[in-house]
């Protein structure tokens, strides 16, 4: 089974170049690297292997063992046609697994295999530039090309402990996407539930599994009975908005699994901490200006967030 956001059915890639003049480093795992090395001798071109390919030392996370070298401040296979070299002379399945993928998102997930985008592609947020919330689709076949045997996380909430809230964790996703979905009050009211119903969950007594699972509808239920007291229903609005395009921005990084990955409270507080960098760079502007704003702290945040971690810390600790 395939799980994946509709954007991504709609997604190809508009050869702009942006990924390949991104700042950060392509790593290549050991495989990656020695195929290179195969392909530039059979060209009998080492010295261009060595200048494009440097190999990593000191500590290292599992599958990085060398990096794509930069040229002009872009990768170095970059041609000023916006294509790459690599890929038009090896072959897109020579590529390694980064470049491969990008903007892809793959999750292996005990429900299927689940598929996003990464927003610090330019051609995502145009797809994202409309009024229509985002919707989690399901198929038996995959909605594009994608490596499967590269997934970014794997997701198991079998294997949290019994009566842990994240042992239920795919309902939990789909109940916090409502929350970042009911239009009925402003972005940073919805953020402020999804982070209280976060922190209860996450303090309240494991229990047995029943006990979980009471607990788990009994929050769905009171915070679904506030949304309906609290607001009436909007209606579609006319036009997309800054708002509308940080709701698709987190609710594409709760569907990245984000909670699982970080735990309740914290994952809240990346959130909330999101949702306050992107309302301050909306705020002093009105209209298409207000977008373009949220647009740049987007790809900020997404460079933080999926490409380094340690930015990400810097981001968060000034939100």
């Amino acid at each position: 089974m395939y799980i994946y956001l509709d954007i991504v059915r709609d997604f190809n890639c508009a050869m702009c170049g942006a990924c390949c003049r991104n700042d950060w480093m392509v790593t290549l795992d050991e495989e990656s690297y020695r195929r290179n090395q195969e392909f530039f001798a059979a060209r009998d071109d080492r010295e261009e292997f060595e200048a494009a390919f440097t190999r990593l030392t000191g500590k290292m996370q599992p599958g990085e063992y060398a990096v794509i070298n930069k040229k002009g401040g872009a990768c170095w296979f970059l041609s000023p046609d916006q294509s790459c070299w690599l890929h038009r002379q090896a072959g897109h399945e020579h590529l390694d697994s980064v470049c491969q993928t990008f903007p892809r998102y793959p999750m292996d997930t005990a429900r299927g295999l689940e598929l996003s985008l990464s927003f610090s592609c330019p051609e995502v947020l145009r797809l994202v530039a409309r009024v229509q919330p985002l919707e989690i689709m399901r198929s038996e076949t995959p909605p594009l090309a994608v490596r499967e045997d590269v997934p970014t996380v794997a997701v198991y909430p079998e294997q949290r402990p019994i009566g842990h809230s994240l042992r239920h964790y795919f309902e939990l996703e789909h109940h916090f996407i409502d929350i970042l979905q009911w239009r009925g009050v402003p972005i940073a009211e919805r953020l402020l539930l999804l982070q209280k119903t976060a922190a209860g969950l996450d303090s309240a007594e494991p229990g047995d599994m029943e006990a979980a699972r009471q607990r788990l509808n009994q929050t769905f239920q009171n915070n679904y009975m506030y949304m309906d007291m609290q607001t009436v229903p909007p209606g579609t609005p006319a036009c997309f908005t800054a708002e509308i395009l940080q709701e698709h921005f987190l609710v594409n990084l709760i569907f990245r699994k984000i909670f699982y990955l970080y735990g309740l409270t914290e994952a809240a507080r990346l959130l909330v901490s999101f949702g306050q960098r992107l309302g301050d760079a909306a705020r002093p502007f009105a209209a298409e200006a207000a977008v373009e704003a949220v647009r740049r702290m987007i790809l900020e945040l997404e460079l933080a967030f999926g490409h380094n971690r340690q930015a990400l810390t810097r981001v968060c600790r000034v939100g």
